[in-house]
């Protein structure tokens, strides 16, 4: 009974959750940028080094500051974020962009890592599955008793009787 409740919870749960993040996506989808953060979280900073534009370590970077100045000016001239970042794709190539797109070949950059993690999850529990069910059968071994001649016998007993 206990177990159904909870069994019950989780399930709603995880429904309310997803209808908030479902929910919570498309009420800022819908507002416009008013900063240059929704295009510089997703465009690399050219300068060297290796930093999303929006975090660029260099406080006076000359290629950073400028292009986040620049996308904060077109987008209050009414261009989108993703004009913007289709710009900077057609100029820069497909090396500005901070995640690979999500199409052609670029997708195995997506999808790999999920796939190894479920094909070893799979193996682990066939492994685990095989190892936990293997009956392991005692097989008798015959022991052969050698007879012991008389002389032997006498002195084993004689040595079992000193310890007692």
């Amino acid at each position: 009974m206990f177990r159904e409740k909870l069994h019950r919870f989780v399930v709603m749960a995880g429904f309310a959750a997803a209808a908030l993040m479902l929910l919570g996506g498309v009420a800022v989808a819908a507002e416009p940028p008013t900063s240059a953060a929704p295009v510089a979280d997703k465009i690399m900073c050219l300068c060297g080094c290796n930093s999303v534009l929006s975090s660029c370590p260099h406080p006076e970077c000359g290629w950073g500051v400028p292009e986040k100045e620049n996308i904060s000016r077109e987008l209050a001239a009414g261009k989108t974020a993703e004009e913007l970042i289709d710009y900077y794709v057609a100029t820069f190539g497909e090396e500005v962009l901070a995640a690979p797109a999500k199409s052609g070949f670029n997708l195995t950059a997506w999808l790999m890592p999920f796939a190894f993690i479920v094909m070893a999850a799979v193996v682990l529990f066939y492994l685990v599955r095989m190892w936990s069910r293997r009956d392991v059968e005692q097989v008798p071994v015959p022991v052969q008793r050698e007879e012991m001649d008389d002389e032997v016998r006498r002195r084993l007993d004689d040595e079992l009787n000193k310890f007692d």
